[in-house]
């Protein structure tokens, strides 16, 4: 890809997009469905991603934002578009670079660089260290067919790099069949999802909340607000995806943080949100009987999954009493894969 190939979006700021969205390089009878890529320095897991979404039969286009702008021009997800590009991609494909840091920001980039082509009736969202079954594409539109659904979720499961324990697998893993597919009450992650674009035509950006930039939880944010707005979800279980757990995520340590970071995320979009119910007194109050159920199985259980829970459970309930006390982790802070 050429310098002139490249367009380095500015992230939106509130209340509006920084300038004009940038003109789109596909051509002007673009697929109906664009796939959203959000990369920041992982250029295996986006290239492997790019390579199974070739194989998709339904007609979409790609857009991949990167956020690493880094000045020698070294951004792995510019430069693995850029080769895809010069090969022959069986699908339209661009990338762009997104300025700002911060995962809201690239999200937000993504959607105004979907909606600005007329023609985008959805956007479908997955991960860089993520890939898709084949059928990934139609089972998300037959749900959303189905259920008139405004918001359409799919489960993601994991592949861990190295092996770990039973306990540690079923607490970071989501078995297909669990869960019934149509409507449901709430999808709150974009790791795999399918979103009407006139949703974000109907809203004025920013969409993702530049204030969970690092945090995460901005796609839970978005999609509780949805909810309050009236918005209809549905479950699609055969639109599957896979992620891959790398060594560094394959540990106790590292799902407690993780759990710790869930807390303080969820717990920070009730206080903005207020949905129904919410009071911070209603809130510590189930805190307390959390951390009650908690320390009982630290206290009464040797067995390692159950103190393992304990741990867990502990951590969550932490990460919500921290956001309490003003307290944001910055989860995105650190990079996991490759």
């Amino acid at each position: 890809m050429d310098a002139s190939s490249i367009d380095r979006a500015p992230s939106p700021a509130p209340g509006g997009l920084a300038g004009p969205a940038p003109q789109s390089v596909a051509p002007a009878a673009a697929p109906a469905v664009v796939v959203a890529v959000p990369t920041y320095r992982r250029r295996a897991g986006l290239t492997r991603l790019l390579e199974r979404l070739a194989g998709i039969r339904h007609p979409i286009a790609i857009i991949v934002a990167d956020n690493d702008t880094r000045e020698d021009g070294a951004a792995d997800g510019l430069a693995v578009v850029a080769g895809l590009q010069r090969t022959g991609y069986p699908h339209p494909i661009e990338a762009i670079a997104v300025t700002e840091r911060g995962i809201a920001q690239v999200r937000n980039a993504l959607v105004a660089r979907a909606i600005a082509r007329p023609e985008t009736r959805f956007i479908a969202m997955i991960d860089d260290d993520e890939w898709p079954e084949p059928n990934w594409i139609e089972a998300l539109l037959a749900v959303q067919a189905r259920c008139g659904a405004h918001v359409v979720g799919g489960p993601v499961r994991r592949a861990f790099e190295v092996p770990v324990a039973a306990y540690l697998a079923d607490a970071n893993n989501y078995a297909p069949g669990t869960r019934r597919s149509g409507p449901t009450d709430l999808v709150d992650a974009t790791s795999n999802v399918l979103l009407d674009a006139e949703l974000f035509r109907g809203m004025a950006p920013p969409w993702f909340d530049p204030s969970f930039a690092l945090t995460g939880g901005e796609d839970k944010d978005l999609m509780i607000g949805l909810k309050l707005d009236g918005k209809r979800f549905a479950w699609a279980d055969e639109a599957c995806v896979n992620e891959e757990m790398p060594a560094s995520r394959c540990s106790q340590t590292w799902a407690i943080q993780r759990a710790f970071s869930t807390g303080n995320s969820d717990m920070l979009v009730n206080i903005k949100r207020r949905p129904p119910g919410f009071t911070v007194l209603r809130e510590s109050v189930k805190i307390v009987g959390a951390l009650a159920v908690a320390l009982l199985n630290l206290a009464l259980f040797w067995n390692q999954a159950r103190l393992f829970e304990g741990q867990r459970l502990a951590a969550r309930v932490g990460g919500k009493i921290a956001a309490l006390l003003g307290h944001r982790h910055l989860e995105y802070k650190t990079i996991h894969g490759r």
